[in-house]
């Protein structure tokens, strides 16, 4: 997997970081996502520098944390197994044509043991997010659905 490239898989999934936790939507499945902490960072990495392996990403984690880089390679490989499970992310397609460093760069010896990557799943709101208001409507309008769509979902 240290050769795959990752990049955010949009347009189906839509993402805002607020107060540093990620909140991402799938539209195609209406779950939606809390990323927090190092979930949040490998998240910022992808969105900022996009189609990055796990090598770049392990790479820049380690620079932040005192863990050993091997255990920060693991964790970011099976999360971002789960990103890709759950469809935020997705493989990019060849090689990125230039690599960039993260806008910020630590100084100083790291310290922080580095917090496992977390994905937190919601699917109260399926309903709602799979009802599309703008394709999904017959002329009477939102919120009703025209039947082929509630049949499709």
């Amino acid at each position: 997997m240290a050769d795959l490239r990752f990049r955010a898989n949009t347009p189906d999934v839509m993402h805002e970081t607020i107060d540093g936790e990620v909140i991402a939507i799938n539209l195609v499945s209406g779950n939606y996502y809390s990323l927090r902490e190092t979930g949040a960072e490998i998240w910022a990495l992808i969105d900022e520098l996009d189609a990055l392996s796990v090598d770049e990403l392990a790479h820049a984690l380690a620079l932040r944390y005192a863990s050993p880089p091997d255990e920060i390679e693991s964790a970011v490989a099976h999360f971002l197994e789960e990103l890709v499970a759950e469809g935020l992310v997705a493989r990019a397609e060849g090689q990125a044509e230039s690599r960039r460093e993260p806008a910020e760069q630590p100084t100083g010896v790291p310290t922080q043991v580095f917090p496992l990557p977390r994905v937190e799943k919601y699917t109260d709101m399926q309903d709602l997010v799979l009802l599309d208001p703008v394709h999904q409507v017959d002329d009477t309008g939102w919120p009703r659905a025209r039947p082929e769509a509630v049949r499709d979902a």
